[in-house]
C-alpha cells in the first residue's frame, strides 16, 4: 500500500484530497463471499513452504485481503475490459523459496495466525465479505513405504518397475511440524507422466485420487502407466485447515 509523502510547510493549506483505500467503501448491499480460503503448502522433498489463496464470488471488479491486524497483504483490481466484465475466482500462490533462505520458522513470523479478512466489490456494485482462517499448524510429511523411489530423477537413476498395477503405500501422519495434533482429514495421491509434451495445454496424463485418513495405500492401474516413461508420485497429508505436506520421488517403468 502507498502512503503519501509528507511534506512540511508553514503555510496553511488544503491538503489534496487522498486516493481512496483499496476496498474503501464497502457498499451497504455486502453480503458473505461465497469462499475465502488460505492454507500453507510445504513441499518436504523439495525443502520449500509458501502460502496458497483462492476466493470465489460472482464477477467481482476489485478484491483485497487483510491479515489479523487490519493490514493489507493482496489487492487485486482488473482493469479494461477485464474490469468491465468481472472476475469470477482467484487462486494465488506466493514464491517458495528454499529453506535455506525462507522456512517454516520464517512464514510463521511473517504470516500471523488468525482470521484473514476477504472484501470484493462486485460489477453490480454490491459487495462481498468473508473470513480466511490461517493457522500455521503443518502436518509433518507423510513417508512414502513403496515403491521405491528416487528423489531426484535428474541426479540419480531412478527404479524400473513393470508397468502394471502399482500398489503406492505411505504411513500415516500423526503429528505437525511443530509437534501439535494435526487432524488429517484425508491423503492425496498424484501420479504425473513427466515425459508427455503438452506445453501449451492441459492433456498431460495426470492420476489424482482423494482418499479418506484411514487409508494408506493405493494401487495405481496398468492402464494408466505407459512402457519406458518417467513418472513422479506425490503423496500429500491434508488437514482439516486446508494446510497441506508433499513427499514425493521418482521411478520409470519397463521398456
Amino acid at each position: 500500500m502507498k502512503h503519501p509523502i509528507l511534506i512540511p510547510t508553514l503555510a496553511l493549506v488544503a491538503a489534496p484530497a487522498l486516493a481512496q483505500e483499496p476496498c474503501g467503501d464497502m457498499p451497504a448491499d455486502t453480503r458473505p463471499i461465497a469462499a475465502a480460503r488460505l492454507i500453507i503448502e510445504y513441499n518436504a522433498t523439495d525443502g520449500d513452504i509458501g502460502v496458497h489463496g483462492y476466493g470465489d464470488d460472482d464477477g467481482w471488479s476489485e478484491l483485497c485481503v487483510f491479515d489479523p491486524s487490519g493490514t493489507l497483504v493482496l489487492h487485486v483490481d482488473p482493469e479494461a475490459q477485464l474490469g468491465d466484465l468481472g472476475l469470477g475466482s482467484f487462486f494465488f500462490e506466493s514464491r517458495e523459496p528454499p529453506e535455506s533462505v525462507w522456512d517454516y520458522a520464517a512464514l510463521k513470523g511473517a504470516f500471523p495466525e488468525g482470521d484473514y479478512a476477504m472484501r470484493a466489490k462486485l460489477f453490480d456494485g454490491t459487495g462481498r465479505e468473508g473470513i480466511a482462517r490461517f493457522t500455521t499448524l503443518v502436518p509433518r510429511p507423510p513417508e512414502i513405504t513403496a515403491p521405491d523411489l528416487v528423489e531426484d530423477a535428474e541426479e540419480m537413476e531412478p527404479p524400473v518397475l513393470p508397468a502394471a498395477d502399482l500398489e503406492v503405500t505411505w504411513t500415516p501422519v500423526t503429528a505437525s511440524l511443530d509437534d501439535r495434533a494435526p487432524q488429517i482429514t484425508g491423503y492425496e495421491l498424484i501420479v504425473t507422466d513427466e515425459e508427455y509434451e503438452d506445453a501449451d495445454g492441459f492433456s498431460k496424463p495426470i492420476f489424482d485420487v482423494h482418499l479418506g485418513p484411514e487409508v494408506t495405500g493405493f494401487t495405481v492401474p496398468a492402464a494408466f502407466l505407459r512402457p519406458g516413461t518417467l513418472y513422479e508420485i506425490e503423496v500429500l497429508a491434508l488437514e482439516t485447515s486446508g494446510n497441506q505436506t508433499i513427499t514425493l520421488g521418482f521411478f520409470a517403468t519397463e521398456d
